[in-house]
């Protein structure tokens, strides 16, 4: 299990005093410590967000791009559950006959989001070397964002991501803009159980889903 070491108040205070072009730097060179650990780092990026977001304005170009990001997310987040529903009635049929290997097994899909960064001639490519870099990488593989598990027998078919009667539209930081409008489970786990700021999460010009399952079989010894 990973040790949990917490920023001091003197690392909190360092960070806070400087401007956002230099707390990117220092993000950036924590990021490529092998040995910092994961909170300082965290910390960062929090305090990143922070200042961003306080100098955000939902201007109409703004909402445009959050509403087209909210929409495509509901449509991967549809693909990839009847994927997995498809998947799992499958898996249960083999449990049921019984099968010679199949016992149980663990299945998750998850919807990453990615910034892609635009080279000379136009062409977009996975962001090295930069602050979306360490955005693409923490925010997908340091938080359970946009993730669901999936069990076999499960009779549940619920899904958060596409449940309309959980609307994040009168979300305190959307400040009335969007009431009338639906805002998904997924970008509320964007912006409230992540690091990106809102200027962050209208940047993201990419989806990816997958979907894992793991076959299990038990053996008593």
């Amino acid at each position: 299990m990973r040790k949990i070491h917490y920023p001091s108040d003197t690392f909190y205070e360092k960070i806070e005093k400087m401007t956002l072009t230099e707390l990117e730097s220092y993000i950036q060179k924590l990021y490529k410590d092998q040995e910092v650990n994961r909170e300082k780092l965290e910390a960062c990026l929090n305090q990143r967000g922070c200042i961003l977001n306080q100098a955000f304005e939902w201007t109409s170009e703004n909402k445009e791009k959050l509403l087209r990001l909210n929409q495509k997310l509901i449509e991967c987040w549809e693909k990839v559950d009847a994927e997995a529903k498809q998947t799992l009635k499958i898996l249960n049929e083999r449990i049921n006959q019984p099968d010679d290997f199949l016992q149980d097994f663990n299945m998750e899909a998850r919807v990453c989001s990615l910034i892609y960064k635009p080279d000379e001639s136009g062409e977009f490519y996975e962001a090295e070397d930069c602050i979306e870099e360490v955005l693409n990488d923490f925010v997908n593989n340091s938080y359970v964002v946009n993730v669901k598990s999936y069990f076999a027998k499960d009779s549940d078919d619920h899904i958060l991501y596409l449940d309309r009667n959980q609307n994040w539209n009168d979300d305190r930081w959307f400040k009335g803009e969007f009431d009338d409008v639906y805002i998904s489970q997924a970008i509320h786990d964007l912006y409230d159980h992540s690091c990106l700021s809102f200027p962050d999460i209208l940047k993201i010009n990419r989806l990816w889903a997958e979907l894992t399952v793991v076959h299990q079989h038990f053996v008593e010894v």
